[in-house]
């Protein structure tokens, strides 16, 4: 069920399906009923491509949450930074990034393809927790050298839900960032 409602492939494949399910007793026949047949598959498919786009599954709250980070992150916005990541748990994350965005400029940032989310049995449950991995790709210059360096390797990020949202708790990067920001700043 959640591949119906996660891809909207999924879910026009099915609405084609019905559509020629019902075109074939209509063109052979031309009767009203098979016309009505038709009619009720067109109109199955359009709300079921309509429902998918505008329900959102817990998997794709984490999608869109990670996006909106990313998109704090191009637009060198540290308070939309420091807004996805969650004030009583995510403290080292708050510094890290309260300590380094205005060091650095964000030239170019993204995902790098779509996020592996990890949820629990019950991730509509307030606390649950979540795990995304991701191979991002960030582009900064430092602000006082003006030299340029890159990020692109894996990351993982833990969120947990707030209400409708879903927060930053913490992050493991596959390689030491730290290092690479410290060459710039030389």
């Amino acid at each position: 069920m959640t591949v119906l409602l996660e891809s909207p492939v999924a879910v026009l494949a099915v609405g084609v399906l019905l559509i020629t399910l019902g075109a074939i007793p209509f063109f052979q026949t031309r009767s009203r009923s098979a016309l009505g047949l038709l009619a009720v598959a067109v109109l199955l498919s359009v709300a079921g491509f309509v429902g998918e786009r505008l329900y959102l599954t817990p998997r794709e709250e984490v999608q869109r949450d990670l996006a909106a980070l990313f998109d704090a992150i191009r637009a060198n916005d540290l308070p939309g930074v420091v807004a996805c990541v969650d004030p009583q748990e995510a403290t080292g994350v708050r510094a890290d990034a309260e300590a380094l965005m205005p060091r650095f400029r964000v030239e170019a940032a993204s995902q790098g393809g779509d996020a592996r989310v990890e949820l629990p049995a019950d991730p509509s449950a307030e606390g649950a927790l979540a795990t995304a991995r991701l191979k991002p790709l960030l582009r900064v210059q430092y602000t006082k050298s003006g030299s340029t360096g890159a990020y692109f390797d894996g990351l993982e990020l833990d969120f947990v839900r707030r209400g409708q949202r879903w927060l930053i708790t913490a992050y493991r990067p596959t390689q030491n960032w730290r290092d690479g920001a410290a060459k710039l700043g030389r």
